[in-house]
């Protein structure tokens, strides 16, 4: 199966069961799903996530309670610049609403290199992943192929959207939270194949 193939078949399992939460249809997004406050929940009460001081995070609706508790919590969180492909901001002790839209990362972050930063989380959404830790993207956008950060990669996924083995990856992810548990992989920390 291609990854092509795979991410339809993912997308279209979602929508016809009624899985996908907004933005929907799914296809072309990293989905957001039912169940997807409850991964959240369980990811946030990991040591990961909770002793990491820098988090690194797609804009991706999903993600959006991993956000709000990071910034919540005092952590700098790092996000992709919206109209600049490859550029980051920082944003710190912002009340989180007013990250209601994807646009005013620009309005209150400020440019960061990326490679200065010590990154101790990176948070990623997924279109599909398996047991050993692959993680297949929309195909564009966040996180770029070329990113490469040595920080434990960490995706929320609903259970259909777990395999057992993909047939080939993008990268690879260290926690994988579904509503129902979570998965501790032995990949490579920094999204590396």
């Amino acid at each position: 199966m291609s990854l092509g193939a795979l991410r339809e078949e993912v997308w279209n399992t979602l929508a016809r069961y009624d899985l996908a939460l907004h933005p929907t249809p799914p296809h072309g997004h990293h989905p957001n799903f039912k169940g997807a406050r409850r991964a959240a929940e369980r990811l946030m009460s990991t040591p990961e996530f909770q002793g990491a001081k820098v988090v690194l995070a797609g804009m991706d609706a999903v993600l959006k309670p991993l956000r709000e508790a990071a910034l919540r919590a005092g952590k700098a969180l790092i996000l992709p610049h919206p109209d600049r492909p490859g550029e980051f901001l920082k944003v710190e002790g912002l009340d989180p609403r007013r990250l209601f839209r994807v646009r005013e990362v620009s309005r209150y972050g400020q440019p960061v290199d990326l490679a200065a930063l010590a990154v101790d989380l990176v948070l990623v959404g997924a279109v599909a992943v398996d047991e050993e830790g692959g993680w297949v993207g929309k195909g564009y956008g966040f996180p770029q192929a070329w990113l490469e950060v040595q920080a434990p990669f960490a995706t929320l996924a609903h259970p259909v959207m777990v395999y057992p083995r993909l047939p080939e990856r993008e990268r690879t992810v260290q926690l994988i939270a579904t509503p129902q548990r979570l998965i501790r992989t032995g990949g490579p920390k920094g999204g590396l194949r």
